[in-house]
């Protein structure tokens, strides 16, 4: 089965949201301990996402349950703690920093919102079919 980007772009991904949940854990004076008692969540759990490590062969992928946990023990919305929350997921994630400002504006353009092309969508497509008719969206 085939993925829509290859498996190491997630793992910058991973260490994105850590480091996200790190930055804002320290910014609100938690330890991992108390963050994951309010969070209703293991310690282990906070540790691992803060370390992008699962085990030898996997990085961190928290439940999204465990995302909207942690973003509501650290009152803030899960965006903020989803690395590129406002991009389109089409490279490796790259941390800026310590800058957690975020701006998403969604819908911008018709195709943000388009249906996707007949034949990217049959099952067993190739990876090179596009993904929408591009004449579609061309300016006449």
């Amino acid at each position: 089965m085939g993925e829509v980007l290859p498996q190491g772009y997630w793992v910058s991904y991973a260490l994105g949201f850590g480091h996200r949940v790190r930055v804002m854990r320290m910014m609100r004076g938690l330890t991992q301990a108390r963050l994951a008692e309010i969070a209703g969540v293991s310690r282990s759990l906070v540790s691992n996402v803060e370390r992008n490590h699962y085990n030898e062969e996997r990085c961190a992928d928290p439940l999204l349950s465990s995302v909207y946990r942690l973003a509501g023990a650290l009152y803030v919305p899960p965006a903020v703690l989803l690395p590129s929350a406002g991009d389109l997921v089409d490279r490796p994630f790259a941390i800026p920093g310590d800058d957690l400002t975020m701006a998403m504006s969604w819908p911008n353009v018709p195709l943000d919102t388009a249906r996707f092309d007949e034949e990217y969508l049959r099952s067993g497509a190739p990876p090179e079919v596009p993904r929408f008719q591009h004449t579609l969206f061309e300016l006449p």
